[in-house]
């Protein structure tokens, strides 16, 4: 019983991280990043990672965001490489 509540104290604690580290062994990106961290970037990825937390559909919709996101961004960057001039 004590494992369980343990387990479920990490998922909730750390549920965005591993959510990250899934995805980026699933679809990794480039270490170029696009801007700097902000203070709405911030609190919108607070919420995000509360509303996953707290249910199932919550999950599956930021879940599903994180991924289009991601697939967004590596589909926008292999079109900006081909775009650039070769020299």
């Amino acid at each position: 019983m004590a494992n369980n509540a343990l387990l479920a104290r990490i998922a909730r604690q750390n549920g965005g991280k591993l959510l990250n580290t899934a995805i980026d062994v699933l679809l990794p990106v480039d270490g170029t990043k696009t801007g700097k961290p902000s203070l709405v970037g911030g609190i919108v990825g607070a919420v995000a990672v509360r509303v996953a937390t707290r249910s199932v559909p919550g999950a599956i919709v930021v879940g599903g965001a994180v991924i289009a996101k991601r697939l967004y961004d590596k589909r926008r960057a292999g079109s900006a490489q081909k775009a650039k001039p070769k020299t």
